[in-house]
């Protein structure tokens, strides 16, 4: 059955991974580990260009970037909830941009990302709904800047930018394989959620199978 992407996340906002130290990751990531990009259409492209993105002063490179470098910059509370490798890591900061409340999570999959809680999503939305546990942004960020289309973005901008949209239940997905050494897999995916056309919501993640 198919149904909104704003219906889609608010029920993820409340299933996301399992509590602990009653933590629950919620917003735009919680919907999309927990599938909502299935809802949305999704296009291979040849080139993703979504690494490095740049927050601050600080260059976040998915799979490098450490979460805890993060709260050392930005300061915050390192949430963590779930178990061994269903766990999951992160970090939320509340802002302001182009006068609109706006939010930013640095996560870290509790395979993907290893020990070192390695940033392997990030993501920025206006939300509809303000989530409660972001912090507020310090340390000089002000926003995200990507080399991609972002927030406030046109349908007609990631037209450009990617070839294709053809959104639906307001989600398009790119996604971009990159062979590794020994059969290995590194799967880049660039996840766009519009309202009324336009980019609300945005997040990058990249996991590497080995």
């Amino acid at each position: 059955m198919r149904f909104s992407a704003a219906l889609a996340l608010s029920i993820v906002v409340c299933s996301g991974p399992a509590l602990a130290d009653s933590a629950r990751l919620t917003g735009l990531p919680a919907g999309l580990l927990a599938g909502a990009a299935a809802e949305g259409t999704q296009h291979v492209v040849p080139n993703l260009p979504i690494a490095p993105i740049q927050a601050g002063s600080a260059t976040i490179i998915l799979g490098q970037t450490a979460l805890p470098d993060l709260k050392q910059q930005f300061g915050g509370t390192l949430r963590h909830a779930g178990e061994g490798g269903e766990s999951v890591d992160w970090l939320c900061y509340a802002m302001t941009v182009d006068g609109r409340a706006s939010q930013v999570w640095f996560v870290s999959d509790g395979k993907a990302g290893g020990p070192e809680h390695q940033v392997t999503l990030v993501a920025s939305d206006f939300p509809a709904t303000p989530a409660t546990d972001c912090d507020p942004a310090g340390g000089g960020l002000t926003g995200l800047t990507w080399q991609v289309p972002a927030l406030g973005a046109s349908h007609v901008d990631l037209k450009q930018a990617f070839g294709v949209v053809a959104a639906e239940n307001g989600l398009v997905a790119y996604l971009h394989q990159i062979p590794g050494e020994g059969g290995g897999l590194t799967l880049q995916t660039l996840n766009y959620l519009l309202t009324d056309g336009n980019v609300t919501g945005l997040a990058a993640e990249q996991i590497t199978a080995k």
